[in-house]
């Protein structure tokens, strides 16, 4: 049986992907319990701390990408992944930032229920999440076009503005804080398009499984 021998460089790129696949699953834990005050009504938790466990991670990542950078010579390929698993960490860091404004803006709306707009939206963000996770787990391709799911949180905010602005009785006090949430919950589909996208560049150098419509 033929054996393939690693070399320290070979075992220090599969570190950084291990780390930034620990990452996301850390992320994706804390995404799911502010999903889960939102949606059930939980108990708040110390989101700092988790917060903070989520940000010393993103810094050991990035810290021993740019270790790897400043000592070896890079292969093209190796640069891809490098630089993606970069990005990735940042992004997923990012999104975590957003889960814990989620959880406050939650706490800031006295128990009212939110629209099942918002709902709506924070199932799928978090089912989002979730697949892009799972890919980076698993570490193969997107088999689907992230931007198309990520195109149902930019309509649902869309359509609650619509529905908001239009009301005849004008906008209520809560309004402002509907639309925020909604807001963020894009936005969060922004950053994980972006985990996405560096995924596939960490493996293929491409940062798309096709192009955008110019006339979109």
């Amino acid at each position: 049986m033929n054996m393939v021998r690693l070399t320290g460089y070979d075992k220090a790129l599969m570190e950084l992907r291990a780390l930034t696949v620990e990452l996301g699953n850390l992320v994706s834990a804390h995404l799911g319990k502010a999903a889960d005050v939102i949606l059930n009504d939980a108990a708040q938790l110390d989101w700092r701390a988790s917060d903070n466990v989520i940000d010393r991670l993103r810094d050991r990542i990035l810290n021993r990408s740019f270790e790897m950078m400043s000592l070896q010579q890079l292969r093209p390929q190796d640069l891809h992944w490098i630089l993606g698993f970069q990005r990735i960490a940042q992004e997923l860091e990012r999104i975590a930032d957003y889960a814990c404004d989620l959880a406050e803006l939650h706490a800031l709306n006295s128990g009212q229920s939110w629209p099942d707009r918002i709902r709506t939206m924070t199932e799928h963000l978090v089912h989002m999440f979730e697949e892009t996770v799972e890919v980076m787990r698993a570490d193969r391709e997107f088999d689907r076009d992230v931007d198309e799911q990520d195109d149902l949180l930019d309509q649902g905010y869309a359509k609650l503005q619509e529905e908001l602005f239009n009301k005849k009785s004008g906008t209520d006090a809560n309004s402002g804080l509907i639309l925020i949430m909604a807001r963020t919950l894009e936005r969060m589909g922004d950053h994980v398009v972006n985990v996405a996208e560096m995924h596939m560049y960490a493996k293929t150098g491409k940062r798309r499984l096709k192009p955008r419509d110019p006339e979109n």
